[in-house]
């Protein structure tokens, strides 16, 4: 019988012992799981971000008109971008053309911002300027510009997304640069 009590006693120590563990372990798993929760969503929108700047660059590329274009890579961007999160985000196209006042050759040739009506279009009221330069500036910032012919047309897609981390999981937010931006650059492959 007395060992059939210190079986019992030993027992209902482990549990109060399991018990009080389980307190302690638990937020640390709860935060583990919203920082889980935050980076799926983090690179969720990032790699919506990189498809949307690759599919406006091609749309572009092809001779579609960039309203046409950007309202197209809005739509599929949602729900990251959208017409109610207007201050999240910036979209910027840029038609880049070279230069008519600096001739070429000698190359690299130079290239501009065209400083047309349509040479830049912005979307968004995110507070962020095109890293490209301002319309009409040159541009320096193409890689591989010595192996570029003369008379080449490229099209721009700038996007600028501040994330907003949801509020369940908004302790980590400190942690990352809030400022998305991505960008790719098409040659115009429609002869215009």
């Amino acid at each position: 019988m007395n060992t059939m009590t210190s079986i019992q006693k030993s027992l209902r120590i482990n549990k109060g012992q399991a018990l009080i563990e389980l307190t302690f372990i638990f937020p640390i798993m709860l935060a583990l799981l919203y920082g889980a929760i935050e980076l799926g969503s983090v690179i969720s929108d990032y790699l919506t971000l990189t498809s949307t700047t690759r599919e406006g660059a091609n749309l572009t590329s092809r001779a579609t008109d960039p309203n046409t274009a950007l309202n197209a890579i809005i739509a599929a961007a949602a729900p990251t971008i959208r017409s109610t999160n207007q201050a999240q985000w910036r979209i910027i196209y840029s038609k880049i053309i070279q230069n008519p006042n600096v001739p070429c050759p000698p190359k690299p040739c130079t290239y501009m911002v065209d400083p047309s009506i349509n040479g830049r279009l912005v979307r968004g009221n995110f507070a962020q300027n095109s890293k490209l330069g301002a319309q009409g500036a040159n541009v320096t910032v193409i890689s591989g510009m010595g192996s570029i012919n003369p008379g080449q047309t490229f099209h721009a897609i700038e996007i600028y997304y501040n994330y907003a981390p949801d509020v369940m999981t908004n302790v980590g937010s400190q942690l990352i640069n809030t400022t998305f931006y991505d960008r790719t650059i098409f040659t115009n492959v429609s002869g215009t």
